[in-house]
Order: structure tokens, then C-alpha cells, then sequence
């Protein structure tokens, strides 16, 4: 049996570990350089994540319109069926979070949410 993992889990965790703390530009490049070495529907959520990091990040910087539009491409490559690969991420309460949060920035009146509301 082969204990070792995967050189990708490496960076993806450093992603996961940066996005928990509001560290979302570092997220997005620890991701980019997991995303390159997968394929398949891993590549396709991976892409998901790394939008939604960036999108965070242009709502860190107060830039709504970008963020909204990055949050709302990311959360439509996130699958229903997590693949067993990347299981243990809680990708359905992620998508629960940046779905709340794009109904959030659509109401104006609401103010800027915090972007560090997300967490995986």
C-alpha cells in the first residue's frame, strides 16, 4: 500500500490552510499550482475554488463587481458528487457560503460583506 500523497496535496492544502485565514490571493496560487496537475472533474472543482478565491479577494479589495461575477463562475464548477481525490473538503457548505454571500451582494443596502465569511 502506498502511503505517500499526491505531489498536488501538498499546495492544496497550503490553499485551503491560506483561504481559512482571509489569505485568498495566496489561496488562489497555492490552487494554481495543484491545478496543474490534475485532470478530469478534480481539474474542473479545483478551477471552482480558485475563482471563488480570487473573487474573494476582489471583494477584499472593494471591488464587488468583479467579486460577484468570479464567485458566481466558481460556484457553477463545483460538482454535486465531490470526487473521493478531494472528499475531504466540505465543498457543499463552501457553496452554501458563496451562495449566501452572492445574495448578500446583490443587495446593495446590505453594505460589503466580509469576505472572510467563507471558509473551507
Amino acid at each position: 500500500m502506498n502511503d505517500r500523497l499526491p505531489p498536488w496535496r501538498a499546495p492544496l492544502d497550503r490553499g485551503r490552510a491560506a483561504f481559512n485565514r482571509g489569505e485568498f490571493f495566496a489561496a488562489h496560487e497555492h490552487w494554481e499550482e495543484a491545478w496543474h496537475q490534475l485532470e478530469g472533474t478534480e481539474r474542473m472543482l479545483l478551477q471552482g475554488l480558485i475563482q471563488i478565491a480570487a473573487g474573494l479577494h476582489h471583494l477584499q479589495e472593494g471591488r464587488p463587481q468583479p467579486a460577484s461575477s468570479l464567485l458566481a463562475k466558481g460556484l457553477r464548477k463545483l460538482p454535486g458528487a465531490v470526487p473521493a481525490a478531494l472528499a475531504d473538503l466540505p465543498i457543499d457548505a463552501l457553496a452554501g457560503d458563496v451562495a449566501r454571500l452572492l445574495v448578500r451582494l446583490k443587495a446593495p443596502a446590505a453594505g460589503m460583506p466580509d469576505p472572510r465569511i467563507v471558509r473551507l
